[in-house]
């Protein structure tokens, strides 16, 4: 009887450091692929920073060139009909690569910001600290500071609910 009793111990035993090995491996697989999920995650946020950085930077090229071709518009109107000049179609910079997330960072803060300074004007927010931030930022970011909700916050500055995410986001303080 007690070889027997033995006999199923030694069963038990063997059944349970098989089965924490499965465990064990099972939990491995586990903490790998969330691994991997955050790299992809991460790597994501890294393209759709860049393309909407990109994608903002053309929009304000587009913008000048369309500025320019206007303001070329009014001086041909302003020409008498004796005066006829040959309007040049708008080209776009062949030279334009996309350089990259730093570049293209810096060129957003340099650029200026019509919508932002009237946006500021007509809800008179003044940034409370000066740094060399974005003052969209800083809207955003005294919103969110004052309790505001996402979709608030987008209504107030006229910008899309996702750009402020994104911000937001990149901040770390949604």
């Amino acid at each position: 009887m007690v070889i027997f009793l033995l006999f199923i111990s030694f069963l038990l035993n063997i059944a349970s450091l098989l089965a924490i090995v499965i465990l064990y491996s099972r939990q491995n697989r586990f903490l790998n692929m969330e691994k991997e999920q955050e790299k992809m995650i991460m790597e994501l946020e890294e393209v759709i920073s860049t393309y909407l950085i990109e994608m903002k930077e053309e929009n304000e090229e587009f913008i000048r060139t369309f500025n320019h071709h206007a303001n070329n518009d009014t001086l041909i109107t302003d020409i008498t009909d004796s005066e006829k000049v040959n309007s040049t179609p708008l080209q776009t910079n062949p030279n334009w690569s996309g350089a990259g997330y730093k570049q293209a960072s810096k060129a957003y803060k340099q650029s200026p910001k019509p919508q932002m300074e009237a946006a500021e004007k007509k809800l008179e927010v003044k940034p409370t600290v000066k740094t060399n931030e974005d003052p969209l930022i800083q809207q955003v970011l005294s919103l969110k500071k004052e309790g505001k909700d996402i979709e608030e916050i987008a209504q107030t500055v006229g910008k899309g609910k996702t750009e402020i995410e994104l911000m937001l986001k990149f901040r770390q303080i949604m």
